[in-house]
C-alpha cells in the first residue's frame, strides 16, 4: 500500500475508534443505594450486583447513602462521571415525591439521570392488626366514614409513598384518618402490631407478619393480586377505583450523559439477572413484581408519576417538613 493511502488508512482508523466508547466496564461498578442495608432496596441492589458481577466481567459494589429521602445518594451519583460505572438505585418516592414534598431538590429527575432498568413494582398492601374490627375494606372505610379523624395510619415518615396511599385512600372513599408519621417504616409496623395505630400500607415488611397470621391484609394497590397472597383482593375488585396511582417501582438510573450503548448493555444485563427463577423467587417473597422492561419503560413510569402523584399531594396538603 502506498504510503500515502496507508497515511489516510490509518486517519480513518483513529477517527473510528474515537467515535466508539471506551470498553465497558474498564473497573469496578458502584450501585448507590438510598437506603441503610438491610431494606428491600438494599437486598435487589446486593443480588443484581452479584450477577452483574458475573455477567460484566467486573466486582460491582453497593454503596448504601442514606438520608435526606433519597437526596444524599441521588446527588452523588448526578455529580459522577457518566461512564456506567455508577448507578442509583432507589425506590421510586425519591424521584416521583421529592420534588413535591421537599422545599428544595439538588436534581432534576428527568434532566440530570437516565433511566437504565426498573427492576420491581411495589404493589403496597393495606393491612391491620388482627384485633382490628374492621376485617374487609369495606368495614374499615365504613368506620373512617362513621367517626371522621379519629382513625389513625402510620407511615415511614411525612412525604412517603405510604403516607400518599392512606391519603388517596381517603381523598377516593371521601374519608378521613390521622397521619402518625414515624422514622422508618420498622417503628410504624411495631405499633401497628401493638394496636397503637388503625392501619398502614407498606410493600415489603409486613410480608412476614401476614404470613404468620400477626397482621391481617385487607387490599392490594396494583391491577393483580400477589402471587404470595392470592386470597389478598385488589383495591379495585374490594370496590376502590384509582388507587393504582400510589403504586410504586425501584429503579436503576445513571448519570444524564451515559453512552446509550452503556445503558443498553446495563440493561440487558440487569434484566438477564431479573428473569431468573432465583430473583422472581425473591422478589415473590417480599410482595414485589419483578420485571424485565426495556429502559425507556422506566423513563415514560418517571413522567407517568410525576404527572400524576403532583396533584395528590397538592391536594391532601402532603409535606415532608
Amino acid at each position: 500500500m502506498p504510503a500515502r493511502l496507508f497515511g489516510l488508512f490509518l486517519l480513518c482508523m483513529s477517527f473510528s475508534l474515537a467515535a466508539q466508547p471506551s470498553a465497558f466496564p474498564n473497573r469496578p461498578l458502584s450501585i448507590v443505594v438510598t437506603t441503610a442495608a438491610g431494606g428491600s432496596v438494599d437486598a435487589i441492589a446486593r443480588a443484581i450486583a452479584a450477577d452483574l458481577g458475573k455477567t460484566l466481567g467486573q466486582p460491582v459494589v453497593v454503596e448504601n447513602r442514606p438520608g435526606a429521602n433519597g437526596n444524599i445518594a441521588a446527588q452523588h451519583v448526578k455529580t459522577s462521571a457518566p461512564d456506567g460505572h455508577t448507578l442509583l438505585m432507589l425506590s421510586s418516592s425519591t424521584f416521583t415525591l421529592n420534588p413535591f414534598v421537599l422545599e428544595r431538590v439538588p436534581f432534576n429527575p428527568e434532566k440530570d439521570f437516565v433511566p437504565v432498568a426498573m427492576t420491581a413494582g411495589l404493589n403496597m398492601v393495606l393491612v391491620v392488626a388482627p384485633g382490628a374490627k374492621a376485617a374487609t375494606l369495606k368495614e374499615l372505610v365504613a368506620a373512617m366514614k362513621a367517626r371522621p379523624g379519629e382513625l389513625n395510619y402510620g407511615s415511614s415518615g411525612n412525604g412517603s409513598l405510604p403516607q400518599v396511599a392512606a391519603e388517596l385512600l381517603a381523598i377516593r372513599t371521601g374519608t378521613r384518618a390521622t397521619h402518625v408519621p414515624y422514622k422508618g417504616i420498622a417503628p410504624a409496623l411495631n405499633d401497628l402490631l401493638a394496636g397503637q395505630i388503625d392501619f398502614m400500607f407498606d410493600s415489603g415488611t409486613a410480608m412476614s407478619h401476614i404470613q404468620a397470621g400477626k397482621l391481617r391484609a385487607l387490599a392490594v394497590i396494583g391491577p393483580n393480586r400477589l402471587p404470595i397472597f392470592p386470597d389478598v383482593p385488589t383495591f379495585k375488585e374490594a370496590g376502590v377505583d384509582g388507587m393504582e396511582v400510589a403504586a410504586g417501582w425501584h429503579g436503576i438510573f445513571a448519570p444524564a450523559g451515559t453512552d446509550p450503548a452503556i445503558v443498553d448493555r446495563l440493561n440487558a444485563e440487569i434484566n438477564k439477572s431479573l428473569r431468573s427463577a432465583a430473583m422472581r423467587e425473591r422478589m415473590n417473597g417480599m410482595g414485589f413484581e419483578s420485571v424485565a422492561l426495556p429502559a425507556a419503560e422506566l423513563g415514560r413510569a418517571l413522567r407517568q408519576d410525576l404527572q400524576r402523584l403532583g396533584p395528590i399531594v397538592k391536594q391532601a396538603g402532603i409535606t415532608a417538613y
